[in-house]
């Protein structure tokens, strides 16, 4: 739900029988489509393309599909611990 032009946009993370969650993509759509409203009010090609253009630009920041690494794993830290043991 987006109120007064994007002032406060709610995202429903529960599903309908509130036993479990929405699916993390869905939410994002959802969020992606009320942001967009804030833009183009109507459903017409301009909304559409600009809908678009979020969607593209949230899946490129999104962290989930990133490869990174975790914090203390011994690809990061093993020179460093080394030099700090004096070895």
């Amino acid at each position: 739900l987006n109120k007064n032009k994007g002032e406060e946009i709610l995202l429903r993370l529960r599903t309908d029988d509130m036993l479990g969650f929405r699916k993390y993509l869905s939410i994002k759509e959802v969020l992606w489509h009320e942001l967009a409203h804030n833009r183009f009010s109507e459903h017409d090609d301009d909304f559409k393309a600009f809908n678009s253009q979020l969607k593209r630009e949230g899946n490129r920041m999104d962290w989930t599909q990133s490869a990174g690494h975790a914090l203390g794993s011994e690809d990061v830290f093993a020179g460093e611990s080394k030099a700090i043991a004096g070895t």
